[in-house]
């Protein structure tokens, strides 16, 4: 009878034993899961926006294209030559260093 009381625990035992292994497992895939789900959401995030601003330098780009072939493409070299400080030959560039901004 003591013999079958032991097996009897020894089959319980096993039996819990198996349980918190399933569960421990289960929690754990459980956590992994949600964690993949977070890192998901952030790299969709980060997609859109790197859309967006794909798109707006493909706008930003065609724009400059339109005025590089225009007729007017030298004034515009020239505006922007200016605005990174250049100048012409022959020509001296004036600082207001009096305003403040």
């Amino acid at each position: 009878m003591k013999e079958k009381l032991k097996n009897t625990n020894k089959k319980m035992l096993t039996k819990y034993i198996a349980i918190a292994v399933f569960i421990v497992v289960a929690i754990y895939c459980s956590v992994v899961l949600v964690d993949n789900y977070t890192d998901i959401a952030r790299l969709k995030s980060l997609s859109a926006k790197a859309n967006v601003e794909y798109n707006q330098q493909i706008e930003e780009n065609e724009k400059i294209k339109a005025v590089l072939d225009s007729k007017n493409k030298d004034d515009y070299i020239e505006q922007k030559a200016r605005e990174k400080g250049y100048a012409k030959d022959g020509e001296t560039v004036y600082y207001d260093i009096s305003s403040s901004k």
